[in-house]
């Protein structure tokens, strides 16, 4: 937005009621004095509202109703408009402080994304509609109160105000979904099922696994990244009821999306009462290096658990004991196990026994098209 976008609002527009007054007292040939009499009002108020220095209360406006025969609601509607009208010219005055902060956000690249920004009479205005906050000070207490852990502190700072507006995103969009009450069982219980989804098309999957995890109580929503953040997922509670994940197509391979949907159920099912907003983000060289030593078990825990679910150890051990990592093999055992091949090509990639470049035809590759 640029800066006639920033001061296109005239509040001037909205005149003060006591000119309306004015020009009734010139209809009917009246002097303030007039007036007064009529009202049993002081001339002193009659001069203060016709100055615009005094609100129209509703006392008065049933007094002028009588005094003019016009409808009470009308002399407060133009109170109100012109209340309305004085305090938001009060706010733009007061965001033109404010520049520092709309900066910390990505606003354009967040329009680009097509987030779901509402109008607003300035670039403060849009941002504190979208966060569903007064100003910037109540933004940094919801945001502080949030608790969020991250993955990696090094360049928070930097990149804070795109973080959480990816996270307001994702919640945003978790409210157009029907969830259950969360439900431990239910969701442990539907492991097995969502993993089996993994074996269809990655542009197959987001309705039944959004469908599967709302029964459980998790809200499930693909929201895409905000430049330079490194964020591949989140897990939080949105109520004491109902979980939400949130998810990027950051590596763009479908054995990534499923590990971190699983790690995100991981934080979800063992951090509950030990961290309630997990933001997974990368370090500044968009690795996963683990910064934060609080957060370092959590991780680890979460990603156990993820692949742990996705290719059981026992099963695992098996494979890898045969010694033989060919396209067929691997494609024959994740039939076995009931995954897509690109799983067990992750898999082996981040254990050292494939390189990189190896087994990766297996693997299905994504980009947002899959989302719509």
């Amino acid at each position: 937005m640029d800066s006639a976008h920033q001061t296109r609002f005239e509040p001037n527009a909205v005149p003060h009621p006591g000119e309306t007054v004015l020009e009734y007292l010139d209809f009917y040939g009246w002097s303030q004095r007039d007036l007064a009499r009529r009202t049993g009002l002081a001339p002193k108020t009659i001069s203060e509202i016709c100055n615009g220095k005094a609100p129209i209360t509703p006392q008065t406006a049933l007094v002028f109703e009588k005094a003019f025969q016009r409808p009470a609601h009308l002399w407060l509607n133009l109170q109100r408009h012109f209340d309305e009208a004085e305090a938001r010219r009060r706010e733009v005055a007061k965001s033109l402080h404010w520049g520092d902060w709309v900066r910390s956000f990505p606003l354009k690249e967040m329009q680009k994304l097509k987030f779901s920004l509402p109008e607003g009479h300035s670039d403060a205005d849009v941002l504190l509609n979208f966060f569903g906050v007064s100003s910037p000070e109540s933004w940094s207490s919801v945001w502080k109160a949030s608790a969020v852990s991250y993955r990696q502190t090094r360049t928070l700072r930097a990149q804070e105000g795109a973080m959480a507006a990816w996270a307001r995103e994702t919640e945003l969009v978790a409210r157009g979904l029907e969830v259950a009450e969360f439900d431990e069982k239910r969701l442990m219980s539907s492991l097995d099922e969502m993993r089996r989804y993994s074996r269809v098309r990655a542009d197959e999957i987001m309705d039944p696994v959004q469908a599967i995890c709302a029964r459980a109580g998790v809200a499930v929503v693909w929201v895409p990244e905000l430049h330079n953040t490194g964020i591949s997922g989140c897990a939080r509670w949105l109520t004491e009821k109902t979980a939400l994940i949130g998810l990027t197509l950051r590596y763009k391979t479908d054995d990534q999306l499923w590990f971190t949907l699983f790690h995100e159920i991981g934080h979800i099912l063992l951090h509950r009462n030990k961290r309630s907003f997990v933001l997974d983000n990368a370090a500044e060289d968009l690795s996963d290096h683990i910064v934060d030593p609080e957060m370092h078990r959590y991780e680890e825990e979460a990603s156990r658990f993820s692949a742990d679910t996705l290719i059981p150890p026992r099963a695992l051990a098996d494979f890898m004991g045969a010694g033989v990592f060919t396209n067929d093999s691997i494609h024959d055992f994740a039939e076995a196990i009931g995954v897509g091949p690109g799983i067990v090509v992750g898999r082996l990639q981040y254990d050292g026994i494939l390189k990189r470049h190896q087994g990766n035809a297996l693997k299905q590759k994504l980009d947002w098209k899959f989302a719509e």
